[in-house]
C-alpha cells in the first residue's frame, strides 16, 4: 500500500512540473508583398496562452524605430488571448536590397519559448511621380477658410476653400486643427483679420489672414485659382484692401504652393470620415472625371496647384491623379494607400467625421 501511495505522489509531482504557461501566436511571419516607399504596413497578431498557468509578456523589443506596436494586455490567463497590432514604416526602405524585413521580439515566462520573434517582410518600391505618402500630405496640408456669407461665397471663392461665416467661426473652433496653418480670407481682409484675432486667442497660433482679401488677390493674381458661380461673369472684387496688422500673408505666398484635397469616394463614405478641409467630388466613371477636370481653375507658371486625390485604398485616386497630370495639372498626386494608409500612420488625427 505504501508503494502505491508513493507512486501516486511521484506522478502528482511530475504532473505539477508540467504545469506552465504556453504562448501561441497566429503568425510569426507577415509578408506584405509589395509596398511603396513611405507607406505604413500594418497587421495584427493574435497571442494566446494555451498553457495552464498565467502567461506574462515582460518585454517587447524591436530592432528599428521604423517598427512600432500596440499591445493592450501583457498578462494572459490560461485560454486567454490578446490582439497585438504591429506597424512598419517603409520610408527610405526602397533604396535597400529587396526584400527587406524587420522583427518584433516578445519576451515571455513560457519556459519552452522565452523569446518569440515576429517578422514583417516584403518588397518596398519607389513611388511613381503621381504617388505620394501620407507623410507628404500631412506635412504640407493647410486649411483655407472663406468667412463671408454663403451668398457671397457662391458667387466666387478660392478653389478648395470652406465657407465658414465669421458669425459661425467660434462654433467651428473645436473642429479646426491647431497643428496646421489656416489661411482665412474675405472680400477685403477686414473680416479675416477679426477671424484670425479670434482664433489666435483660442490658441490657433498658425492662423493667418490673406492680406487684402479677394480684392488684393485679384490685384496680384487676377482670377488665378478662383471658382465662379453659375452665370457669374468674372469681375474684380469691390472694396479697398484692408492691410491688417500681423499674422497675415500675401496672396502670392499662398498661391505659390496651393493645396486642395479632393476626396473621390461616395458622399456617405466621405461623411463618415475624411481629411480636414477636403472637398468631396465622387468620381467613378471616365465621363465624370473628364467633365470635372474641365471645371478646374487653370494654372500659371510660378504658381503650383497641388491637387491631392484621396479614396479608400488609393487605386482609383492614383489613376485620377495620373490623368490630371496628363491634362494640365503636373502636380496632381494621390494619397498612396488612401484613407487606410492615413489612419495606419496618423489614426484619427486631422480627420473630420459626421459626428464631429
Amino acid at each position: 500500500m505504501r508503494r502505491i501511495l508513493f507512486a501516486l505522489a511521484l506522478m502528482g509531482t511530475a504532473f505539477t512540473g508540467l504545469s506552465a504557461p504556453k504562448i501561441q501566436v497566429s503568425t510569426e511571419l507577415y509578408d506584405f508583398g509589395v509596398a511603396v516607399d513611405g507607406t505604413v504596413v500594418e497587421f495584427t497578431v493574435t497571442i494566446t496562452n494555451v498553457g495552464d498557468q498565467k502567461l506574462v509578456i515582460s518585454r517587447v523589443s524591436y530592432n528599428c524605430s521604423c517598427t512600432s506596436y500596440e499591445l493592450p494586455k501583457r498578462e494572459l490567463n490560461p485560454g486567454e488571448a490578446v490582439v497585438m497590432k504591429i506597424r512598419f514604416n517603409t520610408t527610405g526602405y526602397g533604396r535597400y536590397v529587396q526584400p527587406v524585413s524587420q522583427t518584433v521580439t516578445l519576451y515571455t515566462n513560457d519556459p519552452a519559448r522565452p523569446q518569440v520573434v515576429i517578422t514583417v517582410r516584403g518588397t518596398v518600391r519607389t513611388m511613381s511621380a503621381h504617388e505620394a505618402p501620407a507623410t507628404a500630405l500631412y506635412q504640407s496640408l493647410f486649411l483655407l477658410l472663406d468667412v463671408r456669407e454663403p451668398a457671397e461665397y457662391a458667387k466666387v471663392h478660392l478653389f478648395g476653400a470652406l465657407n465658414v461665416p465669421l458669425s459661425q467661426l467660434e462654433a467651428w473652433a473645436e473642429k479646426l486643427p491647431k497643428t496646421h496653418v489656416i489661411y482665412i480670407y474675405d472680400e477685403t481682409g477686414e473680416k479675416s483679420a477679426q477671424a484670425v484675432a479670434l482664433l489666435q486667442r483660442k490658441g490657433f497660433l498658425l492662423a493667418r489672414a490673406i492680406r487684402g482679401g479677394l480684392v488684393s488677390w485679384w490685384q496680384e493674381l487676377g482670377d488665378l485659382f478662383l471658382v465662379w458661380g453659375e452665370d457669374q461673369i468674372p469681375a474684380a472684387p469691390q472694396g479697398s484692401p484692408h492691410a491688417g496688422t500681423g499674422f497675415t500673408v500675401t496672396p502670392s505666398q499662398v498661391a505659390r504652393n496651393y493645396i486642395v484635397v479632393v476626396d473621390v469616394r461616395r458622399a456617405e463614405d466621405f461623411q463618415d470620415s475624411h481629411i480636414a478641409g477636403a472637398l468631396n467630388v465622387p468620381l467613378f466613371t471616365q465621363n465624370e472625371l473628364v467633365n470635372w477636370a474641365k471645371t478646374l481653375p487653370p494654372t500659371r507658371p510660378g504658381y503650383v496647384l497641388n491637387i491631392w486625390l484621396v479614396d479608400e485604398e488609393g487605386t482609383r485616386a492614383c489613376s485620377i491623379a495620373s490623368y490630371l497630370r496628363d491634362h494640365g495639372y503636373p502636380e496632381a498626386k494621390c494619397l498612396f494607400g488612401g484613407m487606410r494608409a492615413w489612419t495606419a500612420q496618423y489614426g484619427a488625427e486631422l480627420l473630420w467625421t459626421s459626428g464631429s
